[in-house]
């Protein structure tokens, strides 16, 4: 958009020849002879056209040509003009639009005013020029923002803006009056022909604008001009960090798919050039249309940071087996340094296969760990889970002790005894926290002995048997009496108490957990009753050996076997130093 003006002296009144944009100039163009109103013309030439935008309402003096500077008219001899080449327009200053010589005077702007308008100028050699000018009329609301003058973008603390040509010169020499606008309110106490914004921040923003207010033949016009201020944050040029991608990196791709690359560098604050960025293949840099390649450029600002990023999007259009051999350079530069980063292509199958060898390795390691260290885990598990490990089911008892002491001679007697009086409790019950039933220990001297081993094993939740070698009898009355199964029944007594312990292992969910002492010996299990041996083929004993180093402590491999058959302990406090 170029501004101008023009200078006419009629009855003591300058008038204004507002801006206006110039669309071409096809000078030395002939036009056909032609009928124009009421004249049929010679050869005329068209010397330039132009076009511009005005707001209804207001006054508006068009000249012929932008700069009449440029032409020899003195010596013209006739102005004609004309509306769309058929109406021609008066000079007589009391139309509303009339003309004086080479300026077209709109007094005031109506809406219906849009249109082209021809000027002819003649002289007395016959030389003929057209000039041709569009008239747009917008009306006054909304505010049209094709009517603004050239945008004042600036960074400095104090910015002059100066009133557009057109109405400053109508204003300058003092008789008219100059007003100032910010967005269509008034500034009062300006009236000067620019404008100082002090101190200037984003605040200051907006549309500026000037109006010149003077008077012809008795009416009052209005001329104004816009602009608009926009506040530009301090710029600061740094050297190129490229942020993508990462040098030495690697991307993953498939065969024969499109693939993109994105070279993203910052060069610092508020610039939007000054920076360049591109790729390289193997050193070649890549053109914006390439066969095979394209590559992209932008620049943006970021708005919190006011950090410049310059962007370069690589596009391969289809990856083949050469791209996956090259090197891709993201290369950024301005004038205070070079950069880049190199990245290269890799299928992503490989590494779904490397994933997978991975993985495998993982699952299987883990089971290999599983497997040898379930039960640790288990009763890993059991202190962190504690608090939900263990629900009111009835019980009484974490486990009822059945061992045999009939038959068996005094040594092997003593070795029970000392198992089951002894070393069970104080490893159960004293270090892990458990609640266990022994007869002799447990039972009250007169109660009946069928009801309390039924009701005893009814209020328990596992059956620990204790075997022995050669041995015919089952007991559970710790040498108060025999209370199991035999071979060979001889009293009633013995076959009821078989009974209730029958009874109570067919019809409860209880688990059993069978502990042997020493060495079967060369029978095996044939003594025992084929309930147990049918126990002993679902489940091999766990064998205790006396004397053996960490036989009596609850972490030995023993002792951990049976701590994670037994439910879970009543007791939590043990738990840590356990495990």
């Amino acid at each position: 958009m170029c501004s101008f003006t023009f200078r006419l002296v009629d009855g003591g009144l300058m008038f204004l020849l507002l801006s206006l944009t110039r669309i071409s100039a096809q000078r030395e163009m002939s036009l056909n002879p032609t009928t124009i109103g009421h004249y049929t013309e010679s050869p005329c030439q068209l010397f330039d056209k132009y076009e511009t935008t005005v707001t209804e309402g207001e006054a508006l003096s068009l000249p012929a040509y932008y700069d009449l500077s440029e032409l020899v008219w003195a010596s013209v001899t006739e102005f004609t003009w004309y509306r769309n080449r058929t109406q021609e327009l008066p000079s007589s200053e009391e139309e509303r639009v009339h003309h004086h010589g080479p300026v077209l005077f709109f007094l005031p702007l109506l809406i219906n005013d849009s249109d082209q308008y021809y000027t002819y100028w003649r002289n007395a050699a016959g030389t003929c020029l057209i000039f041709v000018t569009e008239v747009i009329v917008v009306k006054v609301q909304p505010f049209d923002h094709s009517v603004l003058f050239n945008d004042i973008s600036e960074s400095a603390d104090n910015i002059a803006i100066p009133c557009p040509e057109p109405v400053e010169k109508l204003c300058q020499d003092g008789k008219e009056n100059l007003t100032w606008y910010k967005n269509f309110s008034l500034i009062p106490n300006e009236s000067e022909r620019n404008l100082w914004v002090y101190g200037a921040s984003k605040a200051d923003e907006g549309i500026y604008t000037c109006v010149c207010t003077w008077e012809h033949n008795g009416t009052v016009l209005k001329t104004s001009a816009s602009r608009r201020l926009k506040i530009q944050a301090p710029s600061a040029s740094h050297p190129p960090q490229i942020n993508l991608p990462i040098n030495g990196s690697t991307e993953t791709t498939d065969l024969y798919t499109t693939k993109k690359l994105r070279c993203e560098a910052f060069c610092g604050q508020n610039i939007e050039d000054d920076c360049h960025v591109s790729w390289e293949i193997n050193g070649v840099k890549v053109g914006l249309q390439q066969q095979g390649y394209s590559v992209n450029t932008t620049s943006e600002v970021e708005v919190s940071s006011m950090r410049s990023i310059f962007t370069a999007i690589l596009t391969i259009n289809t990856v083949t087996m050469r791209d996956l051999q090259s090197k891709f350079t993201c290369v950024a530069m301005n004038d205070q340094k070079w950069d880049y980063a190199v990245v290269t292509l890799k299928l992503r199958g490989f590494m779904f296969m490397g994933l997978c060898v991975v993985l495998l390795l993982f699952f299987l390691l883990a089971a290999v760990a599983i497997k040898v260290f379930d039960i640790d885990l288990a009763l890993l598990f059991r202190g962190v889970f504690k608090c939900c490990g263990r629900s009111e089911d009835g019980k009484v008892y974490d486990a009822y002790v059945v061992y045999q002491m009939d038959g068996v001679d005094k040594e092997r007697e003593e070795k029970v005894y000392h198992f089951v009086s002894i070393v069970l409790p104080t490893v159960l019950e004293q270090k892990c926290g458990f609640r266990l039933f022994i007869h002799g220990r447990d039972d009250l001297p007169g109660e009946d002995r069928l009801e309390l081993v039924e009701a005893c094993i009814r209020l328990s939740r596992r059956l620990i048997v204790i075997l022995t070698p050669s041995s015919s009898t089952l007991s559970g009355s710790g040498g108060q009496g025999s209370c199991g199964y035999t071979s060979l029944l001889t009293t009633a007594e013995d076959y009821e108490c078989q009974v209730g312990l029958y009874q109570a292992l067919v019809h409860s969910e209880m688990n059993v957990i069978l502990i042997q002492l020493g060495d079967m010996g060369e029978g095996g299990y044939t003594h025992l009753p084929p309930g147990l041996q049918h126990l002993v083929r679902k489940s091999a004993p766990l064998i205790w050996h006396e004397g053996r180093r960490g036989s009596t402590l609850p972490n030995s491999s023993f002792w951990k076997r049976v701590r994670y058959m037994m439910p879970w302990p009543r007791s939590t406090s043990f738990d840590n130093q356990l495990i």
